[in-house]
């Protein structure tokens, strides 16, 4: 038996695309945002979807895109959502942080801002592409929206895709972020997906390099400054694994699984519902305009992938490993992203480490292949 089998399944976080608009063509977008969708939930749609979210006992809630704040009707999404009792963060560009928005998000009750900061100013803005003319720096509106955010009294957190361009970046980027007193960073791998497929050789880290990863990560946990959230897609076991997967209060923790479709779910800008924002749509499970959320989620089977997972199902290095069963080929989202298949993962930083001693085979990163996400008989 595993944790996903067992766990009380009440989707506690909610990841929601509000719309695919967006003011940028970033290369590492997973949602390979730009315009927005023509079958976008509409304002009563979407009103709906937060009383169901809150019915279902949702607790928080990130309204993501695209760039959530180009959406005319954001507030009333957020405010429906804190009138519910469920705390609110948008997660943003920066480019649409100004004093009236900001009076906005503290007007409806919104708790935070997480905004995206991908590296030095030379790297972020050639990763973040396509602003509108005038904008300027990229970066500087990233870094001008924190300060803002600080400002106005929200708690503000930081996104960063690590990728190969800013890697050796990672510990000035933590001094300028503390120098912000920005309030968590958090901290994740770019993965093959949306847009970023057509330039995965460029940006996507090899999984070799993950150890020097967690060594940098865990000496800037250990200077204490900033809260790290190492998100889920880093891992897993490493030599620093209690320091890393607890580091936002100091508590020592494990890795324990997937928990989309368990914890977690995510909405898309049409109502499409899947377990996770990074799963591509072969995860959806049903929309919400053809089947309640509450029926959506009350069927286990829809998420089986985690909800009825079987060990037996896990292949290569992952089928041999003595922590199969409480880590079950780590996150869902890259495991498919680079193998087409969420029982072998070769970004593992136990994998890595037994390479690197002799043991174990090189991990391959092959073209992605058939779908075979759902549990198999």
């Amino acid at each position: 038996m595993n944790l996903a089998s067992w766990v009380d399944r009440v989707p506690v976080s909610c990841f929601w695309e509000i719309t695919n608009a967006c003011n940028l063509r970033c290369i590492h977008c997973e949602a390979d945002a730009g315009h927005a969708a023509p079958d976008e939930l509409d304002t009563d749609e979407a009103l709906a979807l937060a009383d169901a979210l809150a019915d279902l006992g949702c607790r928080h809630v990130c309204l993501t895109g695209g760039e959530p704040l180009v959406r005319p009707d954001w507030p009333m999404i957020a405010a429906r959502l804190r009138q519910r009792g469920v705390d609110v963060v948008v997660i943003t560009n920066g480019l649409r942080i100004d004093d009236a928005t900001l009076a906005t998000l503290r007007e409806v009750g919104v708790s935070g801002i997480s905004v995206s900061v991908d590296g030095s100013r030379e790297v972020h803005d050639a990763i973040r592409v396509g602003a509108p003319r005038g904008t300027g720096s990229v970066y500087d509106r990233a870094l001008g929206a924190v300060a803002l955010g600080k400002g106005a009294g929200l708690k503000v957190a930081v996104i960063t895709q690590v990728h190969r361009g800013n890697l050796h970046e990672l510990e000035a980027m933590y001094e300028r972020f503390a120098a912000l007193g920005v309030d968590v960073w958090q901290v994740q791998l770019c993965m093959p997906l949306g847009r970023l497929v057509r330039f995965r050789e460029e940006y996507l880290l090899a999984p070799h390099q993950l150890p020097e990863l967690e060594a940098t990560l865990a000496g800037l946990v250990d200077r204490r400054r900033i809260p790290l959230n190492v998100a889920d897609n880093i891992g897993y076991y490493g030599r620093h694994e209690p320091l890393l997967r607890g580091a936002r209060d100091g508590t020592a923790r494990f890795w324990t699984g997937c928990m989309a479709g368990c914890r977690v779910v995510a909405l898309r800008a049409n109502g499409d519902v899947k377990g996770c924002p990074s799963h591509p749509r072969e995860f959806v499970v049903g929309n919400v305009r053809e089947t309640p959320l509450s029926a959506l989620w009350a069927d286990r089977e829809r998420f089986a992938y985690n909800t009825a997972f079987r060990e037996e199902l896990l292949e290569g290095a992952c089928a041999d490993c003595s922590y199969r069963r409480l880590c079950r080929a780590g996150c869902t989202s890259m495991a498919y992203a680079v193998t087409g298949t969420i029982y072998d993962n070769p970004f593992c930083l136990q994998r890595a480490a037994d390479q690197a001693r002799g043991r174990g085979r090189p991990a391959r990163l092959p073209v992605l292949g058939a779908a075979r996400a759902r549990s198999r008989s």
